[in-house]
Formats: C-alpha cells, sequence, structure tokens
C-alpha cells in the first residue's frame, strides 16, 4: 500500500503545482488590457489607445491599469504601492516595454490623453528620434517619478470631477 500512497501524494503535489502554475499571475508579463472598455483607476476615463495606455504590477501581484503614464505616474505617487513592474508602450511601435527599460519623453506637442504630454520610447534612440521630431526631454522613470512627485508633470487636474 506505501507504493501507492506515495504515488497518489505525488500525482496530487504534481497537479497542484501545474494548476497553481497555469492559474497564477506571472508578475513578469505586460497586462491585457480591453480596450474601449478597461477604465483608468487614476482618472476613471475609458483606455481608448495603447500608444498611451500604462500599467503596473505589485508585488503582491495586483494590475492597475492606466490611460497614460502620467496617471500611472500620479497614482503610484499618491498610493505608494510596492511595484514590482511597470510597464509602458513604445510611442511608435505599440508594443509593452518594462517600465525601468524605456526611456520617456516630455513634449509640449505630443497630445497625451491628460494633457502632459509624457510618452515612452523603447530605447534611447528612439527617444532621441521623438526628441528631434517634436522637442521636448528624455528622462529615465525615476526621473519621470521624481518630477510627478513635485507636481511638475502638468497636464489634467486629476481633484476635477469628470
Amino acid at each position: 500500500m506505501k507504493p501507492i500512497r506515495a504515488y497518489c501524494l505525488l500525482l496530487t503535489v504534481y497537479f497542484l503545482l501545474t494548476l497553481a502554475a497555469c492559474s497564477g499571475n506571472n508578475l513578469d508579463t505586460p497586462p491585457e488590457i480591453a480596450y474601449g472598455r478597461d477604465i483608468c483607476i487614476q482618472c476613471g476615463m475609458i483606455i481608448s489607445e495603447p500608444r498611451f495606455a500604462a500599467s503596473y504590477t505589485t508585488k503582491t501581484g495586483d494590475v492597475r491599469l492606466f490611460e497614460s503614464i502620467e496617471d500611472m505616474a500620479m497614482y503610484h505617487i499618491e498610493h505608494q504601492e510596492d511595484v514590482h513592474l511597470f510597464w509602458v508602450h513604445d510611442y511608435k511601435t505599440e508594443e509593452w516595454v518594462k517600465g525601468d527599460e524605456a526611456v520617456y519623453v516630455l513634449s509640449d506637442t505630443i497630445v497625451t490623453p491628460m494633457g502632459a504630454g509624457v510618452v515612452a520610447a523603447a530605447n534611447r534612440a528612439g527617444a532621441d528620434e521623438l526628441v528631434q521630431e517634436g522637442g521636448g526631454t528624455a528622462v529615465s522613470l525615476e526621473q519621470l517619478l521624481t518630477l510627478a512627485k513635485a507636481g511638475m508633470l502638468g497636464g489634467h487636474d486629476h481633484s476635477m470631477s469628470h
């Protein structure tokens, strides 16, 4: 009986591990956003354009979705959640990029949903191209969050009702 009991226990453990792996939230993958349906947690508006959308995943696996990068930065500053990974889209390709690997462009000539003119590029060359095309400044995620904390992103006032 002991070999059968051990086999059953092993099979049960294998099944539970497989189930956990399949159903668990992978913290290292970008979120899925239902554009035109999902709502920005910061401003309450519908997320409609991938090139502006952003997200982050907390270390506990909670996913936060945002209409814009500036919304993500402001929400993070206001709530100080323990973020595992920030996600943004490359402005031109609309591909997801890890937030700490992206380079952010702040430009008065780029119209973003919340009006702060913040977009991301997958790398420094992409950011430099955006700056060359429309002016502005390229910054890191850390610099962007510092500007948000200082209230220097401009754009939409989230204290207003929508």
